[in-house]
């Protein structure tokens, strides 16, 4: 797992223009944060000359092959996992891995920088939680409560003007729904998080067109460790954020999206 570069933004978009990708990222396509140029054509300017500095293009005008073995994996991929996180407000840290064939490539976009690196194929999951900050998964048997009956209640509770955890609690237990486990889940959500993001999945038919996974992973780091928030069939699910877990519910994400695109 060898490869690896690290640039600026601005330096990033002259090795795409160059390489001529067909397509790059999401999470690398914009920013938010960082410091703006005062001048975005000297900033281009600048950054091709850092790049043809640091050997990244090569005298012929072409990207070197370090990282063409990157950067060419965003044309090919089969599968791209996604994050994003924040610890700190005003500081989003977005990644992802993309999947091409046993080649899997990590992009990680941190305010003005952009580092690219191979990773293990196979372990898209965990390449992108190892970015996270330390924090155990919260020690805890999952919690569920049904969508439909969530659904409903939430969209009562609404319509009666009182549309707080209480009044769907109180609906849900009219409906005969054991509330234990739903209240546990709003209690830990309820609380203060020190982090907060999101995981999810894209994937390309074999016509090479883009499918998005309907379903997301939300992760939270609150005081007794991470868990995960998502959809399992019917079921709402709170449950410790290990990698495991994590793998396990994207990977399904991943076989649903693959197996409606074919149709």
């Amino acid at each position: 797992m060898g490869l690896k570069i690290d640039v600026n933004r601005f330096e990033f978009a002259i090795l795409a223009e160059t390489a001529k990708l067909t397509r790059v990222p999401m999470v690398a396509t914009y920013s938010h944060y960082g410091a703006r140029p005062a001048d975005q054509r000297v900033a281009f300017r600048e950054a091709e000359d850092e790049c043809r500095r640091r050997g990244l293009i090569e005298r012929g005008g072409q990207v070197s092959d370090d990282v063409w073995d990157l950067i060419a994996t965003y044309s090919n991929t089969a599968v791209e996992y996604d994050l994003r996180f924040s610890a700190t407000q005003g500081h989003e840290l977005r990644a992802c891995v993309d999947r091409a064939g046993q080649l899997a490539v990590r992009t990680v976009v941190a305010d003005d920088r952009i580092v690219i690196d191979e990773v293990r194929a196979g372990d898209e999951v965990r390449s992108l939680m190892a970015l996270l900050p330390e924090s155990a998964p919260m020690r805890t048997p999952p919690m569920s409560v049904d969508l439909v009956e969530l659904r409903a209640a939430a969209t009562e509770a609404a319509r009666d003007g009182e549309p707080d955890q209480r009044s769907i609690h109180r609906i849900l237990r009219a409906k005969g729904v054991d509330v234990d486990g739903y209240r546990a889940m709003t209690q830990i959500l309820d609380a203060d998080k020190s982090g907060a993001g999101q995981l999810g999945v894209t994937v390309w038919d074999r016509h090479g067109k883009e499918h998005r996974g309907e379903e997301t992973v939300n992760v939270f780091d609150v005081a007794h460790g991470r868990v995960a928030l998502y959809n399992a069939g019917n079921q709402r699910v709170l449950a410790g954020a290990d990698t495991a877990t994590l793998d396990r519910v994207l990977g399904e994400i991943a076989a649903r999206t693959h197996r409606n695109a074919q149709w």
